[in-house]
C-alpha cells in the first residue's frame, strides 16, 4: 500500500502517540480518540486530513462538532449504516468536507437516510493489489473460503456435507455485527459440525494465494447485510483468475457480475449453495474462462494504482470545490491551476475483509 500512503505529506497512525504530550499519553482514553486528540493538536502541520478508520473518524467528527473544525475532513468508509457510525453521522455528519466510498448502497443510505448532500460524497471502486494477486497456472484439485466479516460459515459447512469435494475455510474466527458493534466469534464455535472434506484454519498471505491457486473457485458465503462484506477475498480471488460464489446480499452489488465472474446464491440457503458449488465442481471449463473475465475485470476497474488514483482526484475534488455528480462520479469540470498543492494527512487503519 505504499502507493496509497505516497498520496500525503504525512501519515498518522497510533505511533504518533508516542511523542504526544504527557496529559495524552496519561489519559484514560481509548488509543484511538488519543490519536484524534493528537490530530487536533498537530493541525498545523497540515491543511486536510483523511481518516480511514470508523473509530476515528468518529472521534475526530465529534471533535470538530464540539470545538470547531480544525481543519477540511475527509472520511473514507464503507458502513455508513451501521448504528454506531449512524448516529455520529447524524449528529456531526454537516462537519465533514467530503466522503469518500466504495459502496454504492452504503452512498444511497447517506444520502437518503441521514441527509448527506450527495455532492459530498464520492464513489471510487475498492482496490486489489493485482501484482501479488495474480493468476497462477495451476491444477486444481479443492476449493477455498476465506475472510471473518459477516461470514456464514455454517451454511458453507453444511452445503459441503455429502460432497467429496475437499474445502479449506481460512480463518480462525468471523465477527458478526450485532446494534452496530462487532463481536468475534471462534472457528470451534462452527468447526467442529464440519465433515472430513473440510478443513478450518487461518492462512498467511502467501498461504492463502497458495490457496487461491489450487482452489477452482472461491465461496464467499455472507450474513445478511447491506454493506459489501467479503469484497477483499472476491477481489482477491477474481484477481487470481477464480470466478466466486457469494451469498445474494443487499451491499454486496458491486464487484461480481452473475454469471460472468461469479454466481449469487440466497443468504443461508444450504441447497442452493451445494447446488451452484456442483455445477461449478463439475464444469472446469466453464470455471476457467469464468475465472479469465474476473481477472480482466480486475485489471479493468479494481487495480491499486487506478484505487489510489481516483482517491487523490475526489480529495483534489472536493478541495477545488467541484462536487461529485448524482452517481458520486467526480465531475469533469476543469480547475484552476492551484498555487500550492495542499499537504493532505492519512490517518488510517484499514478495514477488514
Amino acid at each position: 500500500m505504499h502507493l496509497f500512503d505516497d498520496l500525503f505529506a504525512k501519515r498518522y497512525d497510533e505511533a504518533v502517540l508516542d511523542s504526544a504530550p504527557p496529559w495524552t499519553i496519561r489519559a484514560p482514553l481509548p488509543r484511538w480518540v488519543k490519536l484524534a486528540t493528537e490530530l487536533r493538536r498537530r493541525r498545523d502541520e497540515y491543511d486536510v486530513v483523511v481518516t480511514w478508520s470508523e473509530r476515528l473518524s468518529l472521534a475526530v467528527m465529534t471533535l470538530d462538532r464540539l470545538l470547531g473544525p480544525a481543519k477540511p475532513h475527509i472520511v473514507m468508509s464503507y458502513w455508513f449504516s451501521r448504528p454506531s457510525f449512524r448516529a455520529t453521522m447524524l449528529a456531526c455528519g454537516d462537519s465533514l468536507h467530503a466522503i469518500i466510498t466504495w459502496s454504492s448502497v452504503q452512498r444511497a443510505f447517506a444520502v437518503e437516510r441521514l441527509g448527506i448532500a450527495p455532492e459530498k460524497i464520492y464513489l471510487v471502486r475498492h482496490f486489489v493489489d493485482q501484482l501479488f494477486w495474480t493468476a497462477q497456472d495451476r491444477e486444481t484439485d479443492m476449493i477455498c473460503s476465506a475472510g471473518a466479516e459477516m461470514r456464514d460459515f455454517p451454511t458453507l459447512i453444511e452445503a459441503m456435507r455429502g460432497t467429496d469435494i475437499p474445502c479449506h475455510i481460512a480463518t480462525d474466527h468471523v465477527r458478526v455485527d450485532r446494534f452496530g458493534f462487532g463481536r468475534r466469534v471462534s472457528a470451534s464455535k462452527f468447526s467442529a459440525g464440519a465433515s472430513g472434506n473440510v478443513t478450518i484454519g487461518r492462512k498467511s498471505s502467501l498461504e492463502l494465494r497458495d490457496l487461491y491457486a489450487r482452489s477452482r473457485f472461491v465461496v464467499v458465503p455472507l450474513r445478511a447485510t447491506d454493506t459489501d462484506n467479503g469484497v477483499n477475498v472476491i477481489l482477491e480471488s477474481m484477481a487470481m483468475g477464480k470466478p466466486v460464489i457469494c451469498s445474494r446480499t443487499r451491499g454486496q452489488v458491486d464487484v461480481i457480475e452473475e454469471g460472468v465472474t461469479g454466481l449469487f446464491v440466497p443468504v443461508g440457503d444450504v441447497a442452493a449453495l451445494r447446488g451452484a458449488i456442483q455445477a461449478l465442481w463439475s464444469d472446469p471449463r466453464r470455471c476457467r474462462a469464468m475465472g479469465r473475465a474476473a481477472r480482466a475485470y480486475v485489471e479493468k476497474h479494481h487495480k491499486l494504482e487506478t484505487f489510489c488514483r481516483d482517491v487523490k482526484s475526489a480529495i483534489d475534488a472536493s478541495l477545488d470545490g467541484r462536487a461529485a455528480t448524482p452517481d458520486g462520479a467526480i465531475s469533469s469540470e476543469t480547475r484552476a491551476p492551484a498555487t500550492e498543492a495542499p499537504r493532505a494527512a492519512a490517518a488510517l487503519r484499514r478495514p477488514p475483509s
